[in-house]
């Protein structure tokens, strides 16, 4: 598997999952311009299309186009897809979509899940994606880093954010990675990443976090310009026409 990042979408893997989700809904997935149908896109996701193909994923005798693909990526990668559509979605999917938060291999992945599940507004604003396709990844490495971009494979602090706000600066969960309350004090010191309401609640998680839990000399850090979220949006508004052409 060819990966140029640690985050969703950051895999040779995950846009097949997305092309093979793409020729199960009869639509494309992966960032529709409105002249290729993304206002119909949407409404067929939004008319029950999402909720059946969830369903049909999560089900015990799914079978995926490409055998080694697991239908619990499958499902998140389809519900990421979705959010950054804008498509809404069932409360209980959202729930559920919790369960499977363990099962993504690297930490990045997981604060990235559970950043867009807290945050998506779920009334058609679309979220925003904080991984890098992959040429914007290597076009940031050959730049190099600047004020507002680390050089790596990730927008910002790489956690996402809802269209009309403005990205987060920090890499950190933002609620308790055990019981998701936002009341966060306590802060993995191995990680730097992973926060948590109390010492308990720390605890309870680390069977789970350990999996995914690597020594880090600090926070990453991307400093957030101050302008609009639309304006922000225009910084990597290019991003979409060059992500088409990787997969």
């Amino acid at each position: 598997m060819v990966a140029w990042g640690r985050g969703l979408m950051q895999s040779d893997d995950d846009y097949d999952i997305a092309n093979d989700l793409s020729d199960m809904c009869d639509c494309d997935l992966i960032y529709p311009t409105e002249d290729e149908g993304r206002s119909e896109t949407i409404k067929k996701l939004n008319d029950g299309l999402f909720s059946q193909k969830l369903e049909k994923i999560l089900a015990a005798d799914f079978r995926p186009v490409t055998s080694y693909h697991k239908r619990e990526r499958i499902a998140v990668i389809f519900t990421m897809l979705a959010m950054e559509l804008g498509v809404i979605i069932e409360p209980r999917y959202l729930r559920m979509l919790k369960v499977l938060r363990p099962m993504l291999p690297t930490l990045e992945q997981q604060l990235q899940l559970v950043t867009a599940l807290d945050e998506y507004k779920n009334d058609g604003t679309p979220w925003e994606t904080g991984s890098k396709g992959l040429i914007d990844t290597k076009n940031s490495a050959e730049r190099g880093p600047n004020k507002f971009d680390l050089g790596d494979e990730f927008w910002f602090s790489g956690l996402g954010f809802s269209s009309d706000e403005v990205p987060a600066s920090e890499m950190v969960s933002k609620v308790c990675m055990n019981c998701g309350e936002r009341d966060v004090d306590l802060r993995c010191s191995r990680c730097k990443m992973a926060r948590y309401c109390d010492a308990n609640c720390q605890r309870a998680e680390w069977p789970l976090h350990k999996k995914v839990c690597q020594p880090r000399e600090g926070v990453r850090r991307c400093p957030v310009p101050d302008l609009t979220p639309e304006q922000i949006l225009e910084i990597g508004s290019d991003r979409f026409d060059s992500t088409k052409n990787e997969v």
